[in-house]
């Protein structure tokens, strides 16, 4: 082998080793940025479902109200007919 080519070998293992050390830190800084997204996606999640739960609670408080506006209306009916 001649100089030359052993000169052209080195470079391409130099470039070889740059290109596997810059993936390396791309990777790492992906998988940081994976965990801080599952990390806001764990968050969010749990705020839906509380939202969710809240929304639930007040569509059932919704659900009730008809039943005790007629209870309204019938102590009224009651206190009116005690009066006359």
């Amino acid at each position: 082998m001649s100089i030359e080519t052993l000169t052209q070998l080195e470079n391409k293992i130099q470039n070889a080793v740059d290109t596997i050390s810059l993936q390396k830190m791309e990777m790492e800084e992906l998988r940081d940025a994976n965990e801080r997204m599952a990390a806001e996606n764990a968050e969010l999640r749990a705020e839906l479902q509380a939202w969710g739960d809240r929304v639930a609670s007040l569509l059932g408080k919704l659900d009730t109200l008809p039943e005790e506006l007629a209870e309204v209306e019938d102590v009224e009916g009651i206190e009116e007919a005690e009066a006359v």
